[in-house]
C-alpha cells in the first residue's frame, strides 16, 4: 500500500510530488511502458524487476520518465530533479556544472555529484566574487570573502559554513572523503538556493519592471548590455542593494 507524499518525487504508485521540470508540487497522469528488466526463474519463469512509465505533470504538461524497482519504488527519474528549470540568465558554466551534478545524483553517484556541485560553486566565485574571493584556492575562504564584501547574502554563508562537503576539500578530486547521499543532496540544495538567490531572483525582478529583455545580445563575457551596465564585475548583486 503506497501513501501519497507530496514531498517526494512522483511514481506510478504515488502520483503527487515536485515536478523535475517546473519545480511545482503537482499531480500526474501515469502511462506505463512495461518491463525494463528482469530475469528467468526455473520455478516461476520470467520475473520483472524494473518497470518504466511516463508521468505527465498537470501543471506544465511535460513528461518525466520514471524507473521503478520490483516493489514499485522509484529509483531513477529523467530529467533529474532540478534539471531543465534554471533561468536563462544563470551563468552558463554554473548551470552546466549544477545540471551535471544533478544527473550524477539521480544515478546514485554521490561523490561525482559532490565534485560537480563544488565546481559550480568555484565557477560562481569566479563569476560573482571580488579579487580576494577569486584568489582563494578553497571554497569556504572564498565564500567568506564574498560574505564580508557583501557579494554573498549572510544566510547563504551561514548555510555554507555548516556544510561538511565544503570543509574537506583536497588538492585533487581523489583526495575527497567518502560522500553520503544525504551530504550530496544537501550540497545540491545549497547550490540550487544560491543560484535562485544570486541569479534567478534578480533577473525576475528586472523582468517584472520591464528592464530585462532575455533576447538582448550578449557580449563576449556572456552578459547582456543591461547586465554589464549594472555591475562591472559581471552579474547582478542584490546583497549590495541596501
Amino acid at each position: 500500500m503506497f501513501e501519497e507524499n507530496p514531498d517526494t518525487l512522483p511514481t506510478p504508485h504515488d502520483k503527487t510530488g515536485p515536478c523535475p521540470w517546473c519545480g511545482r508540487i503537482s499531480n500526474y497522469e501515469s502511462k506505463p511502458h512495461g518491463a525494463l528488466a528482469g530475469y528467468n526463474s526455473s520455478h516461476i519463469g520470467w520475473i520483472q524487476t524494473h518497470h518504466i512509465a511516463t508521468l505527465t505533470c498537470s501543471g506544465c504538461k511535460r513528461g518525466t520518465l520514471v524507473v521503478t524497482d520490483q516493489m514499485g519504488e522509484g529509483i531513477h527519474w529523467y530529467p533529474a530533479p532540478g534539471m531543465g528549470i534554471l533561468d536563462k540568465q544563470v551563468n552558463r558554466e554554473v548551470a552546466s556544472a549544477y545540471d551535471e551534478g544533478m544527473r550524477c545524483l539521480s544515478i546514485g553517484a554521490s561523490r561525482a555529484a559532490s565534485v560537480m556541485f563544488r565546481s559550480a560553486l568555484h565557477l560562481f566565485v569566479k563569476d560573482k566574487g571580488g579579487e580576494k574571493a577569486r584568489g582563494e584556492r578553497f571554497l569556504k575562504p572564498a565564500l567568506r570573502h564574498m560574505k564580508e564584501s557583501g557579494d554573498l547574502h549572510k544566510s547563504l554563508w551561514d548555510w555554507a559554513d555548516h556544510l561538511n562537503q565544503l570543509g574537506n576539500e583536497g588538492a585533487h578530486p581523489e583526495d575527497y572523503d567518502e560522500v553520503t547521499v544525504a551530504e550530496a543532496e544537501g550540497l545540491g540544495k545549497f547550490v540550487h538556493h544560491l543560484i535562485r538567490h544570486e541569479y534567478e531572483m534578480p533577473a525576475q525582478l528586472l523582468r517584472d519592471q520591464g528592464l530585462l529583455n532575455d533576447g538582448e545580445p550578449e557580449d563576449a563575457d556572456g552578459q547582456s548590455e543591461h547586465e554589464a551596465n549594472l555591475r562591472p564585475s559581471g552579474g547582478l548583486n542584490p546583497s549590495n542593494s541596501d
